[in-house]
């Protein structure tokens, strides 16, 4: 089964929407809890401050989702060194493969 060009760009921009609001959605929460706990004044806060927030939030999920993506990769050709790539399986599954059969007496 092939993916089609729009389907593939639609991923991406929900990937790229994600990326973006899933600091904010954190964010939010992490001051909502403050407001609750009466540990902080949302009149103290600027919004540059906020915004480097957001910002500093921004890179964390980043950094953190290229380093479990990173280390999922590393765990996977560790713990699995023989399993197949996934060219490997395409090819094998259109049954059209670079080497030659094998003949067996």
């Amino acid at each position: 089964m092939s993916r089609t060009g729009p389907l593939r760009r639609g991923e991406l921009l929900i990937v790229g929407v994600l990326l973006l609001f899933v600091p904010v959605l954190i964010l939010v929460a992490t001051l909502a809890f403050l407001l609750i706990a009466e540990g902080l004044v949302l009149g103290e806060l600027s919004v540059v401050e906020l915004l480097e927030l957001y910002v500093i939030e921004l890179l964390l999920l980043a950094g953190g989702a290229y380093l479990l993506f990173r280390l999922l990769g590393y765990s996977i050709d560790t713990h699995l060194p023989d399993a197949p790539d996934a060219d490997e399986e395409r090819a094998s599954e259109d049954g059209s493969t670079d080497e030659e059969p094998v003949e067996t007496e």
